[in-house]
């Protein structure tokens, strides 16, 4: 944990320097996860048959399922944006945090934007397997839901910001979940959406930190931290893991021209995975590089 006499204390041009070298990594590396997502699942016939197979095996899920989805999917909206907006803001002045609210604020509106450009201007998809050509990467819902999850955790003090991480996460893992259950977005329209909020939360952060700097904070103690690493890094392995020899096998079947409803399904079940390793991998890589920031001088918390 860091010393008490640490805390409080504005960060030293090296910090600064160091931390805005890690956001710029992770925003670069946000933008071409992004690339590399459209590139294979929306301009390759492979990528486009993964996902068409996904697409169909969601609707092998039991309607009970299906139901809960569409209910989860109900909950976001315009109106609701706007209340969860104004209470990450509102969290944010509390703090007396000014730059970081503005930072959250933009993190929320610029990804969402971003998102809506993207689908219905700047990509395009080509009908590679003739499952029509309407473009729908990224994911509207799951970016609204990603981007109140990471400004959530953005405001949050730093004492208490992997405790909240931990809960946050949840939400964005489900709604992109969803939207293929319900059968409204293919799998890679959710995992489109968390890196465009990732690389959206990294250029905003980034700014604040080059203009107002930051104050050390008190983090949660080592072993909190040490846990929470170890237990999720283990489990975005399992689900990557799973995920890619899931979606390696019904590759396999596609070759061979056979892709039963048990193989639809493993499609689904595969690709689901994948997006909740890809979602809990940018919460979990968010957190480490807001690890105790104080965005802005002069508040407290």
């Amino acid at each position: 944990m860091t010393g008490n006499a640490e805390l409080g204390r504005s960060c030293t041009p090296g910090e600064r320097r160091t931390r805005l070298g890690w956001l710029a990594v992770v925003g670069a590396g946000a933008l071409l996860a992004l690339v590399a997502t459209y590139a294979f699942f929306v301009r390759t016939t492979l990528g486009q048959e993964l996902d068409e197979a996904a697409l169909v095996g969601s609707e092998h899920e039991a309607q009970g399922v299906i139901s809960e989805a569409w209910e989860l999917l109900d909950v976001i909206s315009v109106g609701s944006l706007a209340v969860a907006t104004a209470a990450i803001a509102a969290v944010a002045l509390l703090r007396r945090r000014v730059a970081l609210a503005v930072a959250a604020l933009a993190t929320i509106g610029g990804a969402n934007v971003a998102t809506q450009l993207l689908k219905k201007v700047i990509l395009e998809r080509p009908d590679l397997i003739g499952a029509g050509d309407s473009n729908s990467l990224p994911s509207g819902h799951a970016t609204v839901a990603a981007t109140v999850a990471f400004g959530v955790v953005m405001v949050t003090a730093p004492r208490w910001r992997s405790p909240v991480a931990l809960v946050a996460m949840l939400f964005p893992v489900a709604v992109g979940v969803a939207v293929v259950t319900a059968a409204w977005h293919r799998p890679s329209d959710s995992v489109a959406a968390i890196a465009v909020v990732l690389a959206a939360a990294a250029t905003c952060l980034g700014i604040a930190v080059a203009l107002f700097g930051f104050e050390v904070g008190r983090r949660p103690p080592r072993w909190f931290r040490a846990s929470v690493m170890a237990v999720v890094g283990a489990v975005i392995v399992l689900l990557a893991g799973a995920g890619a020899l899931g979606l390696a096998l019904v590759r396999r079947q596609i070759d061979d021209g056979v892709v039963t409803v048990r193989w639809e399904t493993v499609a689904y079940a595969s690709s689901t995975a994948a997006i909740a390793a890809a979602t809990l991998a940018a919460m979990l890589i968010l957190a480490v590089a807001l690890r105790g920031m104080r965005i802005g001088q002069g508040g407290w918390d």
